[in-house]
């Protein structure tokens, strides 16, 4: 893998073996050529950039905060008539 991918940090592939560039494109091909044996399955490679863990209800209280401030703001998006 790639690890700057997920990390924010570009990946110098000089310093990245061949070998694992290689097997994630086979692997990436496999996905789109069906090949369910050699497939590469992603999984957990956000985890990195996780911040904060909040409570749900933190969660929800923040989304609905965020789309209020939007939807109060979308006036300004309006053609002027």
């Amino acid at each position: 893998m790639s690890p700057g991918v997920y990390l924010d940090t570009p990946d110098d592939y000089t310093t990245i073996p061949m070998e694992l560039i290689n097997n994630e494109r086979q692997g990436l091909s496999a996905v789109y050529s069906g090949d369910k044996e050699k497939a590469l399955m992603a999984g957990g490679e956000c985890a990195q950039r996780v911040r904060d863990l909040p409570a749900v209800q933190d969660l929800v209280d923040g989304i609905i905060k965020d789309a209020a401030g939007i939807i109060q703001n979308f006036h300004r998006f309006l053609p002027a008539t």
